[in-house]
């Protein structure tokens, strides 16, 4: 009996440490879960891209910024001695004749990065501004769209378009009115910028809203002619404030 009365007396003994054994792991595994809590975060690495590598990204994803103007310079063949100075729409810079809306194009490719496009027609138009003028009349009379010589590849890669323009009888040069016939600019933003000589913006903006349903089309500057040279900085602002 004695006997008996050990071997249960043992047997609760070693039952009890084997609970204190398994209740004293919890406190470590409950330890390690706080250590782990209470970590310090990892550190956050920002990985800035390159300009090469932005503007790589920017040629793929659409988010390339296009300026596209006309011109008499470029559609016209003048001679090498012409004097800009009695013409409000060709002005001179180091010496090289530039027209007024070309002018206003350069600085705006220059300030945003973007790519300058010229549009041209297949014939010319005159040197005297005067008949140039009755030319353009005639063409809108007749709603004819002149034949265009220059073309963009890749019209999808662009997400802005900047436009500049003469603003001829009060409308665009129906050179313009090709331009966009020839382009879906749908879902893209689209600044309009002109030259005149009194008439403003006129119906421009609205015609290019009718021309492009689809498209953002935003009133950007309306600079008179003869103001263009000297409007640079008013020009560089305009594309800085809308970057």
């Amino acid at each position: 009996m004695r006997r008996f009365a050990m071997i249960l007396l043992t047997a609760v003994l070693a039952l009890s440490l084997a609970a204190c054994g398994g209740n004293a792991s919890e406190p470590a595994e409950t330890s390690a879960q706080n250590e782990t809590t209470n970590a310090a975060p990892a550190a956050i690495v920002e990985t800035i891209p390159s300009p090469e590598t932005a503007r790589a990204e920017a040629a793929t994803d659409g988010s390339k910024t296009l300026v596209a103007y006309f011109s008499r310079v470029g559609n016209t063949d003048f001679p090498d001695d012409i004097d800009a100075v009695s013409s409000a729409t060709l002005s001179r810079k180091d010496g090289e004749l530039k027209g007024n809306a070309q002018l206003m194009a350069e600085w705006m490719a220059e300030e945003a990065g973007g790519d300058l496009f010229a549009i041209q027609t297949e014939n010319t138009y005159p040197i005297d501004y005067r008949e140039t003028t009755d030319v353009a009349k005639r063409e809108q009379n007749a709603n004819d769209r002149p034949a265009l010589k220059t073309h963009i590849d890749g019209m999808a890669d662009y997400s802005t378009v900047y436009v500049v323009f003469p603003n001829w009888w009060v409308d665009l040069p129906m050179a313009v009115y090709a331009f966009f016939d020839e382009y879906d600019l749908s879902g893209k933003t689209v600044y309009v910028s002109i030259t005149h000589e009194g008439s403003g913006f006129s119906r421009t903006v609205s015609t290019i809203e009718n021309l492009e349903p689809d498209a953002s089309v935003i009133e950007g500057l309306s600079i008179r002619g003869s103001k263009v040279p000297k409007s640079e900085e008013t020009v560089r602002q305009f594309v800085r404030d809308h970057q």
